[in-house]
């Protein structure tokens, strides 16, 4: 049964078995960060796990583009895509930004 004076949310603590060199080093960088030991290892293993999606966002995002690009490459090689003048480039990015203003302004006075 858990208490009901624990805070709303939270679950049980978990525990974990560390050798004697890794408490020495949990313990040295607890008190680099002026926090308790528990509060850093909890501290480090959120810094990390949001590393690790992250870093896996990054990934997913460059399979995505490598995909777009090798089939836009490949377009281009059946001669269904001609290459784009830095006019056509500016002009869409212009655009955008227009638009991007005008949602703006939009959002103010509403």
């Amino acid at each position: 049964m858990v208490r009901a004076a624990r805070a709303a949310g939270k679950e049980a603590p978990v525990s974990v078995a560390l050798t004697k060199e890794q408490r020495q080093e949990f313990t040295a960088e607890a008190r680099r960060r002026g926090l308790g030991v528990s509060t850093t290892i909890r501290t480090l293993a959120v810094e990390r796990t949001n590393e690790l999606r992250a870093q896996r966002q990054r990934e997913r995002a460059r399979r995505w583009q490598t995909e777009r690009m090798r089939a836009l490459a490949d377009r281009i090689d059946a001669g269904e895509v001609n290459e784009a003048s830095q006019e056509e480039i500016d002009a869409v990015f212009t655009a955008a930004e227009a638009e991007d203003r005008h949602r703006r302004r939009s959002a103010a006075t509403a």
